[in-house]
């Protein structure tokens, strides 16, 4: 039996576990919810100031660095279906002390990631009623705290339908916008190469949903086959989405002034078509990024719960609701880190601090599964990434190197 073995139940007298009640498509389309509400809805606009008509490009780079790590990730879900996730991987891999730091960088991931999406939400908010985007923010992280403690299919419940509305908004941008396409040179890219490096940069930390995914491994039917399974379907549908409506928002406003927006998707269907329909976007990006902010507290809820099990955090945080089936110890912690620093109310800080601990965070994923190839060759992978060379698996060098670089 590995060392890594969970808490047992005797740690607070048959502790209740988590419960297997998730399917593919909810797990899916979670994974969708996740990632589309954190990137294009929030940080769109963030993006063209650096990369100008390129933007578009910028999703398509950072996509292409996501996707070794994305697939790293199905590979070991498969492995260890746990909602300790990358802490765990790496727990297996490379040790307790690399465990412990993996599980923190994921910690940082869902804790820092939350705020700055929530800040997000009170700046679309305060651009539709004038509600202050820090007291908004604040509101909105207590809402989903509330949400993830009541149960995990009610949880998911709200996830879907939301995923369905923020997908919808797109569709529209994508729709008003294809008219604009070919006024302006997409390949124009005038603040330079870096800049569209340093937007690719920004808006990978979207890409965090992978984990999101992961996270729900104990909560999901046969999670071997349907955690992966969602991460491949997750990443397709949401690049897709992301190129189209980048394409759409540079063509139809000038970047300059996405720049300078707090709802740069709502102003392009405004410059397009109606102040109407725009003030509809506007409304669709609050569920979006409401979405997103209530994921992260889930997963970092279920992390915090997994690394507890493993000893990698304090057992208290272990605890679930006999009643509800959630972890509400460390939903309670995680909901009250967050708050404390969308209390900032710099979105862009905030997520630049995030994307220092995905990119190391996903440095250690892929780590983990060229050493799990080298010490334990035979082991049962119900999900294995194609190509290797001597035993060492190139989509997870290449995601390594995605990720140093």
């Amino acid at each position: 039996m590995s060392d890594a073995a969970p808490i047992p139940d005797a740690t607070y007298g048959h502790e209740p576990a988590l419960r297997r009640r998730l399917g593919l498509f909810a797990v899916s389309m979670s994974g969708v919810g996740i990632i589309l509400g954190a990137g294009i809805y929030v940080l769109v606009g963030e993006a063209a100031g650096q990369a100008g008509n390129a933007v578009w490009l910028a999703f398509v780079i950072a996509a292409v660095v996501a996707a070794p790590t994305g697939l790293a990730f199905a590979e070991l879900a498969a492995m260890f279906p746990d909602a300790g996730a990358s802490a765990s991987y790496a727990r297996e891999a490379l040790g307790v002390r690399f465990g412990f730091i993996t599980g923190w960088l994921d910690l940082a991931v869902s804790i820092v990631g939350a705020a700055a999406v929530a800040i997000g939400f009170g700046s679309y908010f305060d651009d539709l009623l004038a509600g202050g985007t820090g007291p908004v923010a604040i509101a909105v992280l207590i809402a989903c705290g509330i949400i993830t403690y009541i149960g995990v299919r009610e949880m998911i419940t709200v996830a879907v339908i939301f995923t369905v509305l923020e997908a919808s908004g797109l569709i529209i941008v994508i729709a008003v916008g294809i008219p604009e396409l070919g006024g302006v040179p997409l390949f124009d890219i005038e603040p330079g190469w870096f800049g569209v490096l340093g937007a690719a940069s920004l808006v990978y930390f979207a890409y965090q949903g992978f984990e999101e995914i992961a996270t729900l491994s104990e909560e999901t039917v046969n999670p071997t086959r349907n955690i992966p399974r969602a991460i491949v379907i997750s990443v397709i549908v949401t690049t897709t989405l992301y190129v189209l409506v980048a394409v759409v928002a540079v063509s139809a406003l000038p970047w300059q002034l996405l720049a300078e927006s707090n709802a740069p998707l709502a102003d392009v269907v405004a410059a397009v078509s109606s102040d109407r329909l725009a003030d509809a976007v506007s409304v669709i990006a609050l569920f979006a990024t409401f979405n997103t902010v209530l994921l992260l507290i889930a997963t970092g809820a279920r992390l915090s719960y997994g690394m507890a099990a493993r000893r990698l955090l304090p057992v208290a945080l272990a605890r679930v609701s006999a009643s509800r089936g959630t972890p509400w110890v460390a939903t309670l912690v995680i909901t009250l880190l967050s708050i404390m620093l969308a209390a900032t109310g710099d979105i862009s800080f905030v997520a630049q601090v995030t994307n220092f601990s995905v990119f190391g965070l996903f440095a250690l994923v892929n780590v983990s599964v060229i050493a799990l190839r080298r010490s334990r060759p035979h082991a049962s992978r119900p999900f294995q990434l194609p190509g290797s060379i001597r035993g060492v698996p190139l989509i997870a060098v290449a995601g390594l190197i995605g990720n140093l670089m």
